[in-house]
């Protein structure tokens, strides 16, 4: 009878080991299989709960997630003002945009109603927002179809448009540590 030695032995083993991993049957029948979020700044948080059977879909139900991050708790305990600053944080991309909704709620709910002049320059401000928000999204499209210049065209003119918004407004918008947009 022939000894092996511990290396011979170890050897031995890990092939072993490697055989049962690759004869390994999963067991797919009724695997249930979360997909999403990917990312929780994703726009539309969405979460797709599915059933499958082997490969095959055979059930999947859409959980529509929040953008919030207990957003409605942290407004129990704060001003106006404070929560005029949380709202624009909920969605990097339309943080002013964000903000018009609320304060129209807010003006409505206190029964006040802003100067014509102001209407006028936070309806300006909002537009320019929307267009630079829809002008990411193409940008970002561009990219999805293999092309990187268009992405930056749009980091350029959404910049652009943030600087307007600042501005007129004093508010810094999201930045990163460069000073570019994010």
């Amino acid at each position: 009878m022939t000894m092996l030695s511990e290396r011979q032995q170890l050897s031995y083993i890990a092939a072993q080991a490697a055989d049962a991993r690759l004869n390994v049957e999963l067991e797919t029948e009724g695997m249930t299989l979360n997909i999403g979020p990917q990312h929780p700044a994703t726009h539309g948080t969405l979460r797709i709960i599915a059933r499958l059977d082997g490969e095959q879909v055979v059930w999947a139900e859409p959980s529509a997630g929040y953008m919030h991050r207990g957003y409605e708790k942290l407004t129990e305990v704060r001003t106006f003002p404070q929560v005029t600053t949380l709202i624009n944080r909920i969605d990097w991309l339309g943080s002013f945009a964000n903000e018009v909704p609320f304060i129209l709620a807010a003006e409505k709910l206190m029964e006040i109603e802003a100067p014509p002049r102001a209407q006028h320059i936070r309806t300006i401000l909002f537009e320019l927002s929307r267009i630079a928000n829809v002008g990411l999204f193409l940008g970002d499209l561009g990219v999805q179809m293999g092309a990187i210049t268009p992405v930056f065209l749009a980091f350029r003119d959404r910049e652009y448009v943030l600087n307007l918004i600042e501005g007129a407004t004093g508010a810094v918008s999201t930045r990163t540590s460069t000073g570019s947009a994010v």
